[in-house]
This record gives structure tokens, sequence and C-alpha cells, in this order.
């Protein structure tokens, strides 16, 4: 497709993420919660800050590097790089805090490793020395290793369930009690896939008033058939029964809402929350660059988990707005050297998407070539102090260059970053300048075959400092 110069009008929406309809491309949505390409997520909170370690998609295999989001409204995320691990392939984090330390735990077909921090974030040390490997391929008989969760009971006794490929002939869930040095355990078992039936992979317990719900993802995560189901028993490892609802979370009618599974929980205000993967908008074949979302989980009784009904608009904010200045870029009118459109999936790539502060929309230019720019148009001429960026790949760095006018015409420079070689999201520009037009043009990635694509761009006309923000 040849370079066009595009432009969109938007009409205002009042509230972001209401009142506008429960579509992938609504402006303001807030699921996805994060922009870019993970998978596998668990979720935490530590003090007043939440925290989500997740698989790094859309890079061919779940790629590191090892990273985290955090937030403290769970609608503003910033990614912080971690230490380790620095192995080719991070998947299905989990980190759980004991005794004033935090216990990093991930997946690499097929085993287990752990490392141990006095931060969230680390930096990381591998438990007992060595590479920090706590759970080896089949340490629990016909359980394959992978996707460890940690699991704490009312006694204090933490069990440790892992698993996946959980299908074949009596396969099934691993599930053992954690020793004191978090890296070792006794009581090793295996639930069995008679029990959980369906089990796939990704196992993670719930409880609630000395019920216990194994949840756990069933299907293909490649395609449509993905899906959460669950098992109910009396005690942490066992007997098991399905429960009623059966699946939990599903593909959705429309599609729109694609393979989600692989989940976790956290509990807000009295209510329980699920946040899960699904695929991207439209699905990227092979269903491996996925995001991330969340929704309510309801019970249905005292021994039923009731059906999720998985959203576009997701569940906003989950404490105190961080972000109160104005996004003076949202749905303003925008112009771009391209857009690409795929023929094969009837969808455009469009440039309104840049502005509509929605995680799951993406521009992306017609070709792969450096040099494309997004152009907005504020209205009028505004004091700017602060530009958030969203690049498509969120743990890939970009080099790019911000400009500001008046008229359109004449540009001055507020952001050169085109020598720049580190990634991260939002990368935060700032400055104390006055403009009409913002121009974003990307000059350069770190890997060929990246397109110059944006999540969002926005601008402020207020400074605000996060405190694990890199300049």
């Amino acid at each position: 497709m040849a370079a066009v110069l595009t432009t969109f009008t938007f009409s205002a929406f009042s509230t972001q993420g209401e009142e506008a309809g429960d579509r992938f491309d609504t402006p303001g949505a807030f699921n996805p919660i994060v922009p870019g390409y993970f998978a596998d997520p668990t979720i935490k909170k530590f003090g007043d800050t939440y925290y989500l370690y997740a698989t790094t998609d859309g890079n061919g295999g779940g790629r590191g590097p090892s990273q985290a989001w955090i937030s403290k409204d769970f609608v503003s995320w910033t990614l912080v790089p971690m230490n380790w691990p620095s192995t080719p392939f991070y998947w299905a984090p989990d980190v759980f805090k004991k005794d004033e330390k935090y216990y990093l735990y991930y997946s690499q077909p097929c085993e287990v490793y752990g490392a141990v921090s006095d931060s969230p974030l680390g930096p990381w040390s591998p438990l007992g020395g060595g590479n920090g490997l706590v759970i080896p391929n089949f340490l629990c008989e016909k359980v394959i290793t992978l996707d460890g969760q940690i699991y704490e009971d009312h006694d204090g006794s933490l069990y440790m369930y892992w698993g996946t490929w959980g299908i074949y002939p009596d396969h099934g869930c691993g599930v053992g009690i954690m020793k004191e040095d978090m890296k070792s355990m006794t009581n090793i078992r295996k639930i069995p896939n008679t029990q959980l039936k369906d089990f796939f992979e990704a196992p993670y317990m719930l409880e609630k008033d000395g019920v216990y719900f194994l949840t756990y993802s069933s299907g293909s995560c490649h395609d449509h058939t993905y899906r959460v189901q669950y098992a109910v028993g009396d005690s942490p490892d066992g007997e098991f029964v399905m429960g009623p609802n059966n699946p939990i979370l599903t593909t959705t009618a429309d599609k729109t809402i694609h393979g989600p599974g692989h989940h976790s929980y956290i509990e807000y205000d009295g209510n329980q929350y699920m946040v899960y993967h699904r695929h991207d908008n439209p699905m990227t074949p092979n269903g491996l660059s996925r995001q991330i979302c969340i929704d309510l989980q309801e019970f249905d009784g005292k021994r039923a988990l009731k059906a999720i009904v998985p959203t576009h608009a997701g569940v906003g904010y989950l404490g105190p707005k961080t972000e109160t200045a104005e996004n003076l870029a949202f749905l303003k009118p925008v112009t771009a050297t391209s857009y690409y459109h795929d023929t094969h999936r009837n969808h455009s790539y469009k440039p309104e998407y840049a502005v509509d502060d929605n995680n799951g929309t993406l521009w992306r230019p017609a070709d792969n070539r450096m040099g494309h720019s997004l152009t907005i148009d504020l209205g009028t001429s505004e004091s700017i102090r602060r530009v958030l960026t969203q690049f498509e790949h969120s743990t890939s760095y970009y080099q790019y260059l911000i400009e500001l006018s008046e008229d359109g015409k004449t540009w001055t420079t507020f952001a050169d970053r085109s020598e720049n070689t580190r990634w991260g999201s939002p990368m935060v520009d700032r400055g104390d300048a006055t403009g009409r037009f913002v121009r974003l043009t990307i000059t350069g990635v770190d890997r060929p075959g990246i397109f110059a694509a944006v999540w969002n761009i926005k601008v402020f006309g207020t400074d605000r400092k996060d405190p694990h923000e890199e300049i």
C-alpha cells in the first residue's frame, strides 16, 4: 500500500470507558490494561502499589526480557526492567512475599526457577545459588513442569501448583508444600485430570470461606479454544470435583475477546477480579501477540463460580487516580504519513487509534520503513510539559523525534530521541513549550521488521514525576 496522508476527526465521549458501548475500539476503554504484547499474568499488590508480572509476548516464543508493570491506580502503568533472569525464555512469572523477602518464580520449557530479593522489582539472586532451579521436569510423575504458582493457606502453609499439557492419559497438575528454603517441597503429589477435566496448564488457587477453587486453563493458547475452568475441593490439595458454570471464561460470540485464559486474581473492595490474557485485535496468526485484561469474578453460592462476562470496558480504577491532568491529545484530529490496511483480516490500523487512549487499538504505518510520522492538531495553542508515547513493542527501543508547531509549517524540537537505546513504556519526554500541533516521527528501531507503530500518544500541560520512571 502506498504511503498516503490521512486525516481523522472525532466526536467526543463524556467519560472514558463508559457510554460508548463495549467494542474493542471504544475510545478510553480500560481493557487491555497495559499497552503491548504480554501474557500469563500474575497480579500482586504490595503496599499501595500493584505489580503485574507477565511473559513478554509478540517476539516469537515468549522471549524476555524480565520486567514488571507497576501502578498505584490500575490504569496508569509504568514498565520497569528487572535484572533476572537473563535466559532467552521468561514465562509465567509469579512473585510471593514472605518475611519481608520477595520470591520470584518463572518458567522455561520445561522447568521452574526461583530467586529472592528485598524488593518486588529485584535485584534478584537465584535461590540456593547456581541457576535457581526449583522444579525440574517430571519432579511429580506424569506432570510436565511449567506455570508455577504459590498459594498461602490459612495456617501459613505455602502450596506450589504447576503443570502443562495435562491432557495426556494419567497426567495432571502438580502440587507440593514449600519448605522454609522456598526452593524445595514436601507432600508432592499429582491432582489427576480425572478431577480437573481438560486440564492443560496455568493452575491458580482461589479460596473463599474454606472452599478451594482450583482454576486452570484448557484448550490451545493459539486459538479460540483457550478458556478457564475450575474444580472445587475442601483442602488445597484435593480431592476436587468439577464445579457448575464451566467453563467460566471463553471466547465471545463476536470473537473480539478471543482465546482468554492463563489468569490470576486480585481482590479490591471486597470483590475478586480475574486478570487474564487474550489475543490481540485482529488476532495475529498463531496467537502469540497476547494482551492482558481484567474482569469481575462473582461467586454463585458457596461452592461455585459464575461464568465471567469478559469486556473491553474493563473495570477502570482500583485506587485513587494518579494522573489527574487532561490528556490534550485525546480524540483530537490526527494526520499520518500512511496507515496499514490488512486486506486478509479487513482491518485498518488507523491514525486515530493513536489518540483514543485505548491499549487495544494501534496505529501502524503502511510499511516498516523508518520516517513515518503522526501529527496531532490540539485545536488551539497549548502549554506542553509532557508527552507520553506507548510504542507497539514495549520491550524494544524506538528512536524518534517530537516537534511542535503553531501553524503546522514551522517546527521546533520538543524532544530528540534519535539516539535512544532504552526500551520502556511509556516513553516520557518533558519540556516547557507551547504549540498547537504535535508531530511524532519514528526514525529507528532496535530489530529488523518492527513497524513504527504506536498504541497511544498523550500530551499534557502539566508535569508529574513517576518515581520508577527513567529519563
